[in-house]
This record gives structure tokens, C-alpha cells and sequence, in this order.
């Protein structure tokens, strides 16, 4: 969804002070808001992205209307002011350089490229920030012109251009898409496959539109229930969430713990991608129907919850993850003895500390798990570079060189443990049963990686591993052919589909057979 805001980019020739606000929608859905302030200088805006996240992007221009240096910072969704920020990116001009300094949860990266002919620098984050460069052709060479551009995420060159007719604007960068103008502003920005359209709204408007609350109710008929729970993790994080318990079953239950991968994820692990990818609300829907209850957590720092989720690292996961098992151990309705954590993506690192230091754990679930991060990354790293556009394409070597040294760097400096991570000493702690899934078209964990991580367990005489590889299914084990992660906002459907949790459904239900001889 954050790629279809830049895509959007476009939208508007300012005068030199404007405040206003962008509602961009798709269908009858409020997928993002912006309020901006424009002045000579360049702008500043907020933007709110439901569910997802908060972004401040301020961008400076010179006096012929061209961004020529953009800061963006993303907080959590619901995140106080003051907090961290998960990814602050600047980018900027620099005589016949750009150069851009990016920092994320505690690693940092700065780099130069030759700047060529380009004038503007396109954030993709944001629309309105997009959108100065409508000022810029003008002031160049009139709203029918091509325009050279440095463009973020990923840092590539691109040519902009716009083609002007009576009462609207052709702009032209990865799709075709018209912006309308009306009393000298763009007003309306239609992107021409998406069918998304962002739509120019006073401040006051934007003061009138609600974001509804996400709904964790289970569902009318369901066969479990779903409480509000609140776990106090230390005086600084308390965690807000879901427990869904199984109805009129005759004693203690088994439960599953969640564990998101990267980012700010609430508890159903949202994102806004087709119809929107929920797979921990599945799985608890799943296991709530086969007597299996569910805890499910927001973020530390996102939704409901407290604490600084820019700050956190894998070791302040284990923490919260602690905490959830701790508190679900005091749960009558919970049997103690049937606690399992289901890890995804760099969940799965947390999932295999907290079970090599917690013997009582009744199974791990590892959905696409890497076993060796810096082979993941590269392998992902080489893939895009492949596929990338021809026109912003880098020489693959150049781009795994420079992400060796990256990484080499990150892993002497950096909180986050992703690129010194070293799972096999951790492997041979845990003595509960395994389950690694993953998806066969993964491109960013290879699925190699499930038999090496199967491996690791192995080796040290854990023979309970089991290991299913899933046809046509992507990173979030989602129906795709090609996996492509550039592409996930055009999938028809964001669900995992029956097999997947019938699998994890009928591992948890035969551990509980298990443990019940």
C-alpha cells in the first residue's frame, strides 16, 4: 500500500502557503490521509496510514519548485509522539552527488551515487511530497515535459513524465495515471491500475474521517470466545491483545502464542495487501475451532500497546514473549503443560530463544524461518536485482558487495541480532517437537532455508522436526507463482488458505493427543 502512495505521487500545483488535506481511497475504503503544509520553501506533512503506520516527511526545494532533499520517518500505528521511529530515510543532493543516510531499529547506512541529470527527488511515501513534481516540470519546461528523478525506497533513477491537456495531467512513472485540476490545484489523482484515487480536502475535512477500530470480536456461531487481555510486561510495556478460547470444552486447553515478523504488527499481523493478509486471526479461528486458544499480541509500541517499538530488538521480544507465557501459566482455563509458539519470519528467531531457555514448551511452529539470515538476505538482495526495471538496474555484484559490508557492519554495531544470528547453538537447547512450513516461491527467505533450519535441530537428536513446503505460496504463505514481494498489492487474495492452517491446525491437535497418553 506504501508503494500505491507513491505511485500516486502527484498531486498538485501549490501556491507559495497552502495547507490542505489528501484522502486517498480505494472503493468506498479510506486506505491514507495526509495533512500538509506548503510554503515557499518546500512542505511538511503527516500521514496516517490505518493499521499500519504514521509518517512525518518533510521535503526542501529549490526556487524552481524541485525537491531536492526529503526526510521520512515511520512511527507505529498508534504510536505517542516522541517515540523512536522504526526507518528515518534523508535523501538529498549534494553538488553532482545524492546521497542518502538511512536508519532502522538500530542499524544505519549512509551512501553516494553520481547524480546525473537529475532535478527532483521522488518520495514514494508520500503523495503530496510526490506531487511537487508538477511545480517543478512547469518551472522547467511547462506541464508537458520529462522530468529526471532520484526515487525512494530503493533509491533508483527514473524519468517522470507528464503530458498536459485542458483540465488534467498524464503522469507517467512505473503506470499511467491523470490527475484533474480544478481552480488551479490537482484535485483528484486517479492511478490507473490500483484503483486507488486521492482526492484534495480542506484541513477541517480530514478533521471529519473516522478510522475504525479494528474488530478482534470472534466471528457470530464461532465455537470459541474473544477476550481483551492486557499483560504487563515491565513499568514502561504493557501489551494489549486477543485470547480466543475454545467454549464448553472440559478442563484446561492448549494455547498458541504469536510472534510477528519485522515491523510494527498489530495482533492479527495486518497487512493491507488485496483483501487483507490476517494470518494470525485465521489461525486462531482455525485452532479455536479445533479446541486450541490463541494469544495473540499487538507490537510492543503499535495498536494497544506501550513501549518503543522503534527501540526493539529481538531480546525485547523474548521479553514480551516471557511475559505472555508467564501469564497464560496462570490461566486456569490454560494447560501449562501445552503452551506453543508460533513464530513468523523474524518471529521465528524469538520463538527458538524463548524455546531454548523454556523447557516446558509443548512444539514450536516456524513459518518461513530463515536458518541463515545473511544467505537469506543476499539470496533476496540478488533476486531483486534481477528483476528490477531496466532502467533503474544495478550490476548484481555491485549490490551484493555493497550489502556484504553492510552487514558486516550491522553485525558489530547493531542491537538487532538479525546478521549475527547463530540459531544452531539454540537448535540443540530445544527438545519440543518442530514444525517449519514454508512457502515454495518465497523470495525473501529462499525455501531452501526450511531443510537447513530442520537441519540444525536434527543434528543435535531432536528427531520431532517435521518440514512442509507449500506449491506457489510467497513469504506469507499466500497463493503467488512468483513470489514477486515488489507485487504483493496486486495479488487477488491475501489468505493462507486451507491447507496451510489445516497443517498447523492437525500438528497442534497431534501434540495434544501426545501429551494427553
Amino acid at each position: 500500500m506504501i508503494r500505491a502512495l507513491l505511485a500516486l505521487g502527484l498531486l498538485a500545483q501549490q501556491p507559495p502557503f497552502d495547507r490542505y488535506g489528501l484522502v486517498l481511497v480505494r472503493q468506498a475504503d479510506t486506505v491514507a490521509v495526509e495533512r500538509v503544509t506548503r510554503d515557499a520553501a518546500g512542505l511538511v506533512e503527516e500521514i496516517f496510514v490505518p493499521r499500519q503506520a504514521r509518517l512525518t516527511v518533510s521535503a526542501m526545494t529549490d526556487p524552481s519548485g524541485c525537491a531536492t532533499s526529503v526526510t521520512v520517518a515511520v512511527f507505529p500505528w498508534g504510536s505517542a509522539s516522541g517515540v523512536t521511529p522504526l526507518q528515518r530515510v534523508t535523501v538529498w543532493f549534494d553538488g553532482d552527488s545524492i546521497r542518502a543516510d538511512a536508519a532502522a531499529r538500530g542499524m544505519s547506512q549512509t551512501f553516494a551515487r553520481p547524480r546525473g541529470a537529475a532535478r527532483f527527488i521522488l518520495a514514494e511515501q508520500a503523495v503530496a511530497a510526490a506531487g511537487l513534481v508538477l511545480d517543478c516540470a512547469q518551472s522547467l519546461a511547462g506541464d508537458s515535459a520529462d522530468v529526471e528523478a532520484w526515487a525512494f525506497p530503493g533509491l533508483r533513477p527514473m524519468t517522470i513524465r507528464l503530458r498536459s491537456a485542458a483540465d488534467s495531467v498524464l503522469v507517467v512513472t512505473g503506470d499511467s495515471s491523470v490527475a484533474a485540476r480544478a481552480g488551479g490545484h490537482i484535485v483528484r489523482y486517479r492511478i490507473g491500475r490500483d484503483g486507488l484515487v486521492a482526492h484534495r480536502v480542506t484541513i477541517g475535512g480530514l478533521d471529519r474521517i473516522v478510522f475504525t477500530a479494528p474488530d478482534y470480536t470472534a466471528p457470530a456461531g464461532a465455537p470459541y470466545r474473544a477476550e481483551s487481555v492486557r499483560i504487563r510486561v515491565n513499568p514502561m510495556v504493557t501489551l494489549a491483545g486477543t485470547l480466543t478460547l475454545p467454549s464448553g470444552t472440559l478442563g484446561p486447553v492448549p494455547a498458541v502464542v504469536t510472534i510477528s515478523g519485522t515491523g510494527a504488527q498489530d495482533r492479527d499481523s495486518y497487512a493491507p495487501i488485496a483483501d487483507g493478509w490476517r494470518p494470525f486471526r485465521e489461525l486462531a479461528d482455525t485452532l479455536g475451532r479445533r479446541g486450541v486458544a490463541v494469544l495473540r499480541l499487538d507490537d510492543r509500541g503499535t495498536g494497544g500497546s506501550t513501549g518503543d517499538q522503534g527501540a526493539a530488538t529481538e531480546r525485547t521480544g523474548v521479553e514480551d514473549i516471557r511475559a505472555a507465557l508467564a501469564w497464560l501459566r496462570a490461566r486456569p482455563e490454560i494447560a501449562a503443560n501445552g503452551l506453543v509458539l508460533l513464530g513468523h519470519s523474524e518471529g521465528v528467531r524469538v520463538a527458538m530463544l524463548v524455546g531454548a531457555e523454556d523447557p516446558g514448551l509443548a512444539g514450536l511452529v516456524l513459518l518461513s524461518g530463515a536458518a541463515d539470515t545473511r544467505a537469506a538476505t543476499l539470496a533476496q538482495m540478488a533476486w531483486a536485482a534481477d528483476h528490477a526495471p531496466a532502467a533503474g538496474r544495478v550490476p548484481k555484484d555491485s549490490v551484493l558487495a555493497r550489502a556484504r559490508v553492510m552487514m558486516d557492519s550491522l553485525a558489530r554495531s547493531s542491537p538487532r541480532e538479525v546478521f549475527r544470528w547463530t540459531p544452531a547453538p539454540l537448535a540443540a537447547k530445544i527438545r519440543a517437537p518442530v514444525l517449519i512450513l514454508h512457502g515454495a516461491t518465497d523470495r525473501q527467505v529462499p525455501a531452501d532455508q526450511a531443510d537447513s533450519l530442520a537441519v540444525l535441530f536434527r543434528r543435535s537428536g531432536n528427531a520431532r522436526v517435521s518440514v512442509r513446503l507449500f506449491p506457489s505460496r510467497n513469504h506469507l504463505l499466500v497463493a503467488d507463482s512468483d513470489g514477486d514481494f515488489l507485487r504483493y498489492a496486486q495479488l487477488p487474495s491475501a489468505r493462507l488458505g486451507e491447507d496451510v492452517r489445516g497443517a498447523v491446525a492437525d500438528w497442534v491437535a497431534g501434540l495434544r493427543c501426545r501429551s494427553s497418553r
